[in-house]
């Protein structure tokens, strides 16, 4: 249980009367007024804090016009998956398939895939080698379009502290691992089950994570100016609020200190009330 807001002393869960047992003070209502102006304190500087976040997340996409452009760079590296990937040729035991190949064709084709067949290959000399080469490529290519989407949604926090290397990291590892998936989709051995031949959107979709990369580094070149939106603590704004606990002032102070401002406030307030009644 509480303490006694009053004499100070503890509380039985057998107290439960409004008054105390030891002072007969009113528990309820006793200096009900400022024991309400604290908990306002509190709220208001949580508040701030919550405050201070979801600015820092509205600056992340729109606090400046770099940061809107790459809202645009970080999906469109998303939509050269869909285009047509390379040109290939396709035998058993996969599926029969000779033309160019993208997502929509792996649609097609999913409902035929026989996975037992394929990995039939790995007990094969001349087959081995290429599937998990090949594997290992398109492993890589879809974990790319996996960070990309994660990477969006980190964008949240690109104007925290860590946001320049948590942005850094996720474009590096997305440049490596996608060049790594396109040489090795150059390095796929000859062999009678598959080819592959090049066409230009693994490149483009190279150049747009390039692109990508580069909108990130001027963002945090030019920097962000995070706006936050004024807040007060019992009328003080909440900067100098926090000097005057840093520096130590006594709570009476503070406390009479809010107090002036609220009525001037509120004077303002009534005055720019009158004004308008007084117009109309």
């Amino acid at each position: 249980m509480a303490n006694c807001p009053k004499c100070g002393e503890h509380l039985k869960v057998t107290d439960w009367k409004q008054h105390c047992p030891h002072c007969g003070g009113n528990i309820v209502i006793y200096d009900i007024q400022e024991r309400l102006m604290k908990d306002a304190d509190i709220a208001e500087v949580q508040y701030y804090h919550f405050q201070k976040k979801i600015d820092r997340l509205k600056a992340s996409f729109v606090g400046s016009r770099l940061a809107v452009i790459r809202i645009f760079t970080s999906l469109i590296p998303i939509l050269a998956i869909v285009v047509p990937f390379f040109k290939c040729t396709f035998n058993e035991p996969f599926v029969s398939f000779k033309g160019f190949f993208s997502l929509f064709s792996l649609l097609d084709i999913l409902d035929k895939f026989n996975v037992d067949n394929i990995l039939s290959l790995l007990n094969t000399a001349d087959g081995k080698i290429p599937l998990i080469v090949f594997l290992i490529s398109v492993v890589l290519i879809l974990l790319t379009v996996v960070l990309l989407l994660v990477r969006f949604f980190c964008l949240t926090m690109s104007c925290s502290k860590r946001g320049k290397s948590m942005c850094y990291a996720f474009d590096i590892t997305l440049l490596v691992l996608s060049v790594i998936s396109t040489v090795m989709f150059f390095a796929i051995p000859e062999n009678p089950y598959f080819s592959i031949d090049f066409i230009i959107a693994p490149f483009v979709y190279l150049l747009l994570l390039i692109v990508n990369f580069a909108v990130d580094i001027a963002i945090f070149k030019k920097g962000i100016s995070v706006k936050h939106a004024p807040c007060f603590v019992g009328g003080i704004p909440i900067e100098e609020y926090f000097q005057m606990v840093e520096k130590g002032v006594p709570q009476d102070e503070i406390r009479a200190e809010m107090y002036r401002r609220l009525a001037k406030m509120q004077e303002e307030k009534e005055a720019q009330l009158n004004k308008e009644e007084a117009k109309k």
